[in-house]
């Protein structure tokens, strides 16, 4: 399965990120939870993978707090319920050391059998952590798929479109080996069109393929959804947030619109610029309440014809 997955990240990927459960969630909650995801994807043909975060608050001292069920167990229930692609998300910094996280990769691949793995810094770049950061990760990780014969691993990262270099840094991970890269939600295209046309120019001139890059949208519900998306460091424009806020009738439609629209303009653009950037989807729920919203948004995507066509 993750040698054709390895495949279709090149041919216009679309993942759905669906959050794990609540750490004291209830038997009952993940039985009804799996159940929704599960009949939802089976809908989404085109969906090639599902995308499982790792939910991490740091403390004042930079010490993590673990939200959610380990996006590794989580990936066993789901595989009762659906045979779709899993791709992990591990934030690297906060294990004790880079032995650590080389004992952590080998049990993911060996114990939980999982080959794609998305690996993510820290949230301060003033802040000391104790485990690699992403590309010492990335380098050890490639390391141990090579030295297994794993040639259908995965390795990826997350891109910020918004933080300074960025293309810089997001090439620097592709030559440690990320075989491709989710950004954070998008909510306009400036920043993501200045990155993709950078970051193309370096891999041209370095002669290095380019990582496929996974533009992420999130539909929003209510205010709610709006606090939570700029906690998580994301920035929403004000004409953004006041036009889709104005249809109070249905903000979540206006919403889906909003990142259809978007994902079509940075498409445009790719074909104008003539990218050899491979792009493809990753539809984040943010939270429970918005699963149905985010399938419906996966489903329009996936009646699109792909970015590689």
């Amino acid at each position: 399965m993750s040698t054709i997955l390895k495949e279709v990240i090149r041919k216009g990927p679309i993942f759905f990120e669906a959050l794990p459960p609540p750490r004291r969630a209830s038997e009952n909650y993940i039985r009804e939870n799996l159940a929704a995801l599960a009949e939802g994807l089976a809908s989404l043909p085109r969906v090639c993978a599902v995308n499982l975060p790792e939910v991490v608050d740091e403390n004042h001292l930079g010490l993590p707090f673990y939200r959610t069920y380990d996006p590794r167990v989580f990936s066993q229930m789901l595989r009762k319920k659906t045979d779709i692609e899993v791709v992990v998300n591990k934030v690297v910094v906060h294990l004790a050391s880079h032995g650590d996280f080389l004992r952590w990769a080998k049990e993911t691949i060996e114990e939980f059998d999982l080959h794609n793995i998305i690996l993510v810094g820290g949230t301060s770049h003033l802040r000391k952590y104790p485990g690699p950061n992403v590309l010492e990760a990335e380098g050890i990780i490639s390391h141990l798929f090579h030295a297994e014969g794993i040639e259908a691993g995965l390795s990826g990262a997350v891109t910020l479109p918004s933080r300074p270099a960025e293309p810089e840094r997001l090439f620097a991970k592709t030559v440690a080996g990320a075989f491709f890269a989710t950004t954070q939600i998008l909510y306009d295209t400036a920043g993501v069109k200045d990155l993709l046309l950078q970051y193309d120019a370096l891999c041209k001139n370095y002669r290095v393929q380019p990582a496929t890059v996974l533009l992420s949208f999130a539909p929003i519900h209510d205010d709610g959804d709006l606090e939570f998306v700029r906690w998580l460091g994301i920035e929403i424009p004000e004409h953004v947030e006041s036009s889709v806020l104005s249809d109070s009738e249905d903000v979540v439609e206006s919403s889906i619109n909003l990142s259809m629209n978007l994902y079509k303009e940075i498409l445009a653009f790719a074909r104008r610029k003539r990218l050899r950037v491979p792009l493809g989807v990753n539809v984040e729920e943010v939270s429970r309440h918005n699963m149905e919203a985010a399938l419906e948004l996966a489903r329009r995507i996936s009646k699109l014809p792909p970015p590689s066509d």
